[in-house]
């Protein structure tokens, strides 16, 4: 009994249960419909590219696990969470679809600008305001909630503002790329992975990570030890909007326009993800 309790008790215990039972449903589906029962697991190449229900899983899901990266960042550094990535997501594809069609223009096949200033533009406003929310939350000591809750209510209008009150489709095969495919992989897999990698690099072989680490368990503590905590919690939300940027754009390039509306539920799993990988408010290891 005590070790199933211990079992239960480990943070990868439910993650690693619900896919399993998420696997356990497709094999059941399968054989009652007179499939091969691991039909789920197969992975083939359809028309020149990777086919199968684990890359669709995948693929879908990239822009989230961008988000997680940054979401997990901030849960553990300041003992709350950034409720305006979504929002930040949205404002950043707009920026990046108004700087690539031009003011006013509401639907184009030729690029205004080079792909690259589009690219780094939504980048760009998605670090801004993370850096906002982070000067609020690090210097100012407002709630993270709280102070995420401004950019929450107002990016969507300011990116509807950028557009001119209207919905921009850039139709151009080069900006496509990044909610298309790379090769025969697609290319929102690439980008997660990348992000994945490197933010995993970083706080694993730096003292970022552990600073972060420090900064979430005991700010003061970590103040009184040497550490600028106000500089890294700062610095994790500017990561945070970042990705938020990064995932804009991925989801803008998906669908050819700069309306790419997180559901609330997507801000959940966002967070939700953000305490699967163990960071919970004040406290956060990696492994």
């Amino acid at each position: 009994m005590n070790n199933i309790k211990k079992l239960i008790s480990k943070p990868l215990f439910l993650p690693i249960f619900c896919m399993l039972l998420v696997m356990a449903v497709n094999i059941i589906y399968d054989v009652a419909s007179g499939n091969f029962a691991f039909n789920f697991f197969t992975i083939s190449i359809r028309n020149g590219v990777l086919y199968g229900r684990i890359i669709d899983i995948l693929n879908r899901g990239s822009e989230i696990a961008i988000l997680a990266i940054g979401m997990t960042l901030v849960v553990s550094c300041s003992a709350g969470t950034d409720i305006s990535v979504g929002s930040v997501m949205s404002l950043a594809a707009s920026f990046c679809c108004m700087l690539l069609a031009g003011y006013g223009v509401s639907s184009t096949n030729e690029l205004a600008r080079p792909l690259i200033i589009g690219v780094l533009g939504g980048i760009l406003i998605g670090c801004v305001c993370g850096a906002f929310n982070g000067f609020l939350v690090s210097y100012l000591n407002v709630q993270p909630m709280v102070a995420t809750l401004i950019l929450f209510s107002a990016a969507r209008a300011i990116g509807l503002l950028l557009c001119n009150n209207m919905i921009v489709y850039v139709r151009e095969d080069s900006f496509k790329i990044f909610g298309g495919y790379l090769g025969f992989i697609p290319t929102p897999i690439v980008v997660a992975a990348v992000c994945i990698i490197i933010t995993s690099l970083i706080l694993k072989k730096t003292a970022l990570g552990l600073y972060v680490q420090s900064v979430g368990i005991n700010k003061k503590a970590s103040r009184i030890a040497g550490i600028k905590s106000e500089r890294i919690i700062f610095l994790c939300y500017i990561v945070c909007g970042l990705c938020a940027g990064i995932a804009g754009i991925v989801a803008s390039s998906r669908s050819s326009t700069d309306q790419s509306k997180p559901s609330v539920l997507h801000q959940l799993l966002r967070y939700c993800k953000g305490y699967r990988d163990g960071c919970h408010p004040g406290s956060c290891t990696w492994r």
